[in-house]
């Protein structure tokens, strides 16, 4: 008896000291992909690996500020791009989930004052984009005057409001249900269907029934770029004189990105889907998952196999040959991407504030490929 324990105790010992030197090879390695981001005079990235629940690797590299040289960490607060479009599709799956909202509506059912699209437009197409919505940046009803398009980011300046009433007015680019084509207008008009539905804003609504809920506190849908937000890291471009300069979006509207988090609360919302604890419960985390069939046949991921589409906000598919649910984030100074191999109970995370991140080989590639070789 006492033999068998001795065994048992002495196995479960060795087991616990392979595992510890595993995941100080993993963070070895990844040192070394983010070795030259790992000093305070450059911005740079917090980077998550989480392994059975728990993080095994979390760090920051470079600096959250240049101006006063404070280091990124686990509690530094990131934009993280279209990252974010996945909370924008819960608040749409929870609403559905409630009866409130019906994915097969046309979108002027929610948004009468839309123009007229000559076809019928649903909640649902445009949370896949396949609504043939296209893009606001190349579009004539965005111009603050004839001929002069608006400048996203910093330089030019819109109201929530004023933005509506250009994107109200943009017509389709093709026909909806035709293919996949992403759709940033198309996520900024589900965060004011969320609104005209419930009556709160996409981000008081993702305050009470996402991010409190999970207990997030430090994360939240952006739309007043003016607030003070504690532990904020500033967004970065590389100088033409060199070094960096700052460049942080004077813009107020979400849905399509807008969401600041960090890696402290991130592993929240992960945790959430492994553990099946999702917000709005299995319904909403059945429509998150399911990707749509002509996504399928029409896109091409960034990330994932041939063959991945687009389901509520994340594109899902397979990873070398492993179930994967991934997403990419990209918006003025801030590059990011999370990853969840919901099989393996792995996930991938790094919020950058740079964006020279994809230059010279994407980082955020190089961690995902690394992470898989080693734990998948």
């Amino acid at each position: 008896m006492h033999g068998r324990l001795l065994a048992v105790l002495i196995a479960l010992s060795s087991t616990g000291l392979a595992w510890s030197a595993g995941s100080e090879s993993l963070s070895t390695g990844i040192d070394a992909i983010f070795a030259d981001y790992d000093s305070p005079d450059v911005p740079g990235c917090a980077v998550g690996v989480i392994h059975d629940g728990e993080y095994v690797h979390s760090k920051g590299y470079g600096s959250a500020n240049l101006e006063h040289g404070i280091p990124i960490s686990t509690k530094s607060v990131f934009r993280i791009g279209s990252v974010s479009k996945q909370f924008t599709a819960a608040a749409i799956a929870i609403l559905t989930d409630r009866g409130q909202l019906d994915l097969d509506a046309d979108i002027h059912d929610y948004l009468p004052d839309l123009r007229e699209y000559g076809s019928k437009v649903t909640i649902r197409q445009m949370v896949h984009h396949i609504a043939g919505m296209g893009e606001y940046e190349s579009e004539a009803a965005y111009e603050v005057s004839p001929g002069k398009a608006f400048r996203f980011g910093n330089e030019d300046y819109w109201t929530i409001e004023e933005f509506y009433q250009r994107a109200r007015a943009q017509g389709l680019a093709l026909a909806p249900g035709e293919r996949f084509e992403y759709s940033n207008i198309a996520y900024f008009l589900l965060s004011q269907v969320v609104e005209r539905v419930n009556g709160n804003s996409l981000r008081e609504f993702a305050d009470e029934e996402i991010f409190g809920p999970l207990q997030m506190t430090a994360t939240f849908f952006n739309d007043n770029v003016d607030g003070i937000v504690p532990h904020r890291a500033d967004g970065y471009v590389p100088a033409d004189s060199g070094g960096f300069e700052v460049l942080m979006t004077n813009l107020d509207w979400v849905g399509d990105g807008g969401v600041y988090t960090t890696l402290d609360d991130f592993i929240k919302w992960d945790q959430a889907f492994m553990s099946g604890g999702a917000p709005g419960g299995e319904g909403v985390r059945e429509l998150l998952f399911e990707p749509h069939p002509v996504t399928m046949k029409t896109m091409t991921s960034y990330l994932l196999d041939d063959g991945a589409g687009y389901g509520f906000g994340v594109e899902v598919g397979k990873f070398k040959g492993r179930t994967a649910h991934a997403h990419t984030g990209s918006w003025v100074g801030f590059r990011s991407i999370y990853v969840r191999f919901p099989d393996d109970d792995v996930s991938v995370i790094a919020f950058c504030n740079r964006d020279d991140v994809v230059e010279n080989g994407d980082k955020r590639k190089q961690l995902l490929d690394y992470v898989a070789l080693q734990l998948l």
